[in-house]
């Protein structure tokens, strides 16, 4: 008797598919998730005020925009080796206050001198962090502590008026050609960055640390030099955000960006770059922002009271990492 068993009645093979994806994980794995967020927001708010086509409104959207995409840089390539910063709006706002005080003192000297010091706040964040071992979640916390108290010792705990020396940041609350000169300065600021993270092998070493930052170190990349070179980046752009808030306020207080702490960090995610690292890029962190910003501005034409819009933004955070992580990897954050 043959073994061999008739055609008809042979086993069906096992088929090995890759599970199927929604649309969304498509549009945010393609990129263009926050570009479609940014249109439905747009029809939305539009309908329900028309007057927001207008060219003073789209514009005074961009100038507002400015500060919180300078942010959401900082936060994204922290967010790109696989961690994250809770303290990058509190030094902001430390930057703030120390550039309103050394304005007057410093002139021209101040903006540079301030920067300096942001990007040197953010290497001590970063060789504690990768020294230590310590989660970056565990870090940030303690340093957001740390600006947030400097800021009020140095700030008297009040408000402080930009007065002398007022004219080396207030080009960048002007307008060229009716178009804000700070958001321009962000967008070039961001391709900058975008020509770093894409053409070069920084960028390339700071996405293969978010993946897999073991595999990264065996390859012969020096992990602990480039997080803590993106940490020193992230205060630098921390204090670029500084900047922005003092040429538009002519002012600076010791909370001043603490409320842009989780937009920020909503617009990363939003902006289609993965929590868990290593997916994402400064494009995506542009319109993630801007769809933030345009939330924002909604949620103030709609009536409702900023007190409440941190509960939408925690909302949105865990919603977009719910929609969007790897589940496949291990950690999420470090």
């Amino acid at each position: 008797m043959s073994a061999t068993a008739p055609a008809s009645e042979k086993v069906p093979s096992i088929e090995t598919t890759a599970p199927r994806r929604s649309r969304w994980r498509r549009l945010h794995e393609s990129g263009y998730a926050p570009a479609v967020l940014f249109v439905l927001l747009a029809i939305v708010v539009g309908v329900y005020d028309t007057s927001f086509f207008r060219i003073p409104s789209l514009m005074s959207l961009l100038e507002q925009s400015a500060p919180l995409i300078m942010l959401a840089l900082a936060q994204g390539l922290v967010v790109l080796t696989g961690r994250i910063t809770l303290a990058h709006a509190a030094l902001a706002s430390l930057a703030g206050v120390a550039l309103a005080k050394a304005l007057p003192l410093l002139g021209g000297m101040a903006v540079p001198a301030v920067l300096v010091a942001a990007a040197a706040c953010g290497v001590i964040v970063g060789v504690l962090h990768v020294f230590t071992q310590v989660p970056s979640f565990i870090v940030t916390l303690g340093f957001l502590g740390i600006f947030t108290g400097l800021s009020l010792w140095i700030s008297g705990a009040d408000s402080v008026f930009v007065q002398s020396g007022y004219e080396n940041v207030e080009w960048l609350s002007l307008r060229l050609f009716g178009v804000p000169i700070s958001f321009l300065f962000v967008l070039a600021v961001a391709g900058i960055l975008m020509v770093f993270m894409t053409f070069t092998s920084f960028g390339r070493r700071v996405r293969a640390i978010g993946l897999n930052e073991r595999a990264a170190a065996f390859s012969g990349i020096p992990t602990t030099r480039i997080v803590v070179i993106v940490f020193a980046v992230s205060g630098a752009l921390s204090g670029l955000a500084a900047m922005l808030q003092v040429a538009q306020l002519q002012s600076a207080g010791a909370t001043t960006s603490d409320s842009l702490l989780l937009p920020s960090i909503a617009a990363v995610i939003v902006g289609g770059c993965s929590i868990s690292g290593g997916v994402g890029g400064v494009g995506r962190m542009v319109m993630g922002a801007l769809v933030i910003a345009l939330l924002r501005v909604g949620l103030d034409l709609v009536g409702i009271d900023s007190a409440y819009q941190p509960i939408l933004y925690g909302v949105i955070v865990i919603l977009a990492i719910a929609a969007t992580v790897d589940r496949r990897r291990g950690t999420a954050v470090a």
